[in-house]
């Protein structure tokens, strides 16, 4: 199956004070597309002189930066350009780091374990308009520990992987040999925990909490 590739032209932004990272991303991205352009800042000053200066498809944005917190970047970049989306590439495994980012409109939290083609498949989707999170290898501990400092059940989190599919009640049951009522009563429980009132919601609340599997 072909490597999934961005479009020539396309122009990146990636800001991160780590070098060999830098030079790592730079790497593979120009190997895997090319006619692609990859500017660089190593700390907020260079990040919003780029912004203001250039016109970009998409930033990168680590969240630990030498002169700036990442979170605190993103809004000052989203207020000089609104249209260009921003997602936080970190080495950052927290919920709370990602629910943070999301909430302030970044289109995306992405891990720095991801592989170039994965890279690339997120910013495909991201040059798209999708929202795109992608945790590494260690969210599933996370979030396990995050639904029981909410009040959710491991079994809440399986119907919560299911809602995330567009499965119906019907559907959940058969899959986890519960019955509808069960089904109805984990989800009003889960619908409480996060404050939500229907299930678009709840999806997109759980995702952005580190809730959900994929």
């Amino acid at each position: 199956m072909p490597i999934a590739t961005l479009p020539p032209d396309t122009r990146l932004l990636l800001i991160d004070d780590h070098q060999i990272y830098l030079d790592g991303v730079t790497l593979t991205l120009n190997t895997l597309c090319k006619g692609i352009e990859l500017d660089h800042a190593r700390n907020a000053s260079e990040a919003e002189q780029q912004v203001r200066q250039h016109t970009y498809d998409l930033i990168l944005l680590d969240l630990h930066l030498p002169d700036s917190n990442g979170l605190i970047l993103l809004e000052k970049l989203r207020a000089i350009d609104p249209l260009t989306p921003i997602a936080i590439l970190t080495g950052s495994n927290n919920p709370s780091d990602m629910d943070a980012a999301l909430h302030l409109g970044a289109a995306g939290f992405i891990s720095k374990t991801a592989d170039g083609p994965m890279l690339i498949s997120a910013a495909l989707r991201l040059l798209f308009g999708e929202q795109v999170v992608m945790a590494n290898e260690h969210q599933p501990l996370d979030r396990q520990t995050n639904a029981r400092e909410q009040g959710i059940t491991p079994r809440q989190l399986e119907i919560l992987d299911l809602l995330a599919e567009g499965l119906p009640n019907k559907v959940i049951c058969q899959r986890l040999s519960l019955s509808e009522d069960t089904v109805k009563t984990h989800l009003k429980a889960v619908f409480a925990a996060l404050g939500c009132h229907n299930r678009t919601e709840c999806v997109n609340t759980a995702r952005r909490q580190g809730l959900i599997s994929s």
